[in-house]
């Protein structure tokens, strides 16, 4: 215990410190109940975003673009101000953790290179990765084709997950075995950089990955079958063996499922319970995302002297920003606070009078 200590005595009191500026449940009142959108940007200098979004324009051609590459990359920030709190193998593992980030900016250069698209209007949608990779995105987008990224990326990490999405995007010209086949290795690459780290850590760090790939499971599975009219096999083939889910039976109990009915009937704790008399997709969706927030906070509320801290908070982060991008979507499109309060994610951890929305 008191080598956790060592190990974690600044890193968790500096995560701890961030965690306390999230949002709070004062800060979404006023943010929901904004007058205009000049009304809860003013708001929002007051807050820890007020840097990122000084000086943007609201009005101009690449808002949403420039708003996104704002707010991430204050997420970016968040993510080297965590690293650099913790010791060697711990940080090693915030790395990893990033390349999530990556595999997005990764579809962005897919969707240009597919859609033949403008590699200079195209680039505002690129995250800042600086410090995060040494891939040059701007430099992938005036590559000739997929298939020419596939060729330049093939000796590294990224190959060979593109080398195997590649044979199914020639004869379908879809690209979401591409997606499909980044999204598997980053969810590979994250139980893989968990050897980096402690038994003890691994297990923290751990249980909130396998939390992540199941709700990703469900919610892939039901899109899959329900969206896209996929069969139970070709379910099966794109989901993630961790978790519950490691067990073969189970993916596929998971993929051949008929209706939400027999989901539920086919599902394990938790999961069976949680989503029983879900009426849609978009319910079972909610009910998991308001799991996984949970999940986030029990490990927020545990002492800071193991990885689970850093990584929650990390999570947690993000979803403020996508709460954010929310609020003000809603503001530009005029919606009532009573349109936008559901889509947010609504539970959440703040600082003081952190609650519920």
């Amino acid at each position: 215990m008191m080598l956790r200590v060592f190990r974690y005595a600044y890193g968790g009191a500096k995560v701890m410190a961030l965690k306390s500026r999230l949002l709070t449940l004062r800060d979404y009142h006023f943010l929901l109940r904004a007058r205009d959108l000049d009304d809860l940007l003013g708001y929002l200098r007051t807050t820890d975003y007020g840097p990122a979004i000084a000086g943007w324009d609201w009005r101009a051609e690449d808002a949403e673009a420039d708003l996104s590459r704002r707010l991430y990359g204050e997420l970016l920030q968040t993510f080297a101000k965590v690293r650099r709190g913790l010791m060697a193998r711990e940080a090693r593992f915030i790395e990893v953790l990033a390349q999530r980030l990556v595999a997005e900016n990764l579809k962005v250069v897919l969707r240009v290179l597919h859609k033949n698209l403008s590699p200079e209007q195209s680039a505002a949608w690129l995250l800042p990765l600086t410090g995060v990779t040494p891939l040059n995105f701007e430099e992938l987008l005036r590559l000739e084709n997929v298939a020419a990224l596939s060729a330049h990326l093939a000796r590294s990490p990224w190959g060979p997950p593109l080398a195997r999405g590649l044979p199914r995007y020639k004869r379908e010209q879809s690209l979401f075995p591409l997606e499909m086949s980044l999204d598997l290795w980053v969810f590979a690459c994250l139980r893989q950089g968990l050897k980096i780290l402690s038994r003890a850590d691994r297990q923290a760090a751990g249980q909130l990955l396998d939390t992540l790939a199941e709700i990703t499971n469900i919610t892939w599975a039901g899109r899959f079958r329900d969206l896209y009219g996929f069969s139970g096999e070709e379910i099966y083939q794109y989901l993630i063996d961790a978790g519950v889910f490691e067990k073969s039976r189970l993916r596929r109990d998971l993929a051949f499922a008929q209706s939400l009915a027999d989901l539920a009937a086919r599902l394990p704790h938790p999961y069976g319970a949680l989503l029983q008399g879900a009426a849609d997709d978009s319910e079972v969706e909610a009910r998991l995302q308001r799991h996984w927030l949970a999940a986030l906070e029990k490990v927020l509320r545990r002492p800071p002297f193991q990885m689970g801290l850093p990584v929650a908070y990390l999570f947690m982060k993000e979803l403020e920003l996508d709460n954010l991008i929310t609020l003000i979507t809603g503001k530009l499109l005029n919606l009532p606070p009573e349109r936008v309060a559901p889509l947010l994610r609504r539970r959440f951890l703040g600082g003081r009078g952190g609650g519920y929305v």
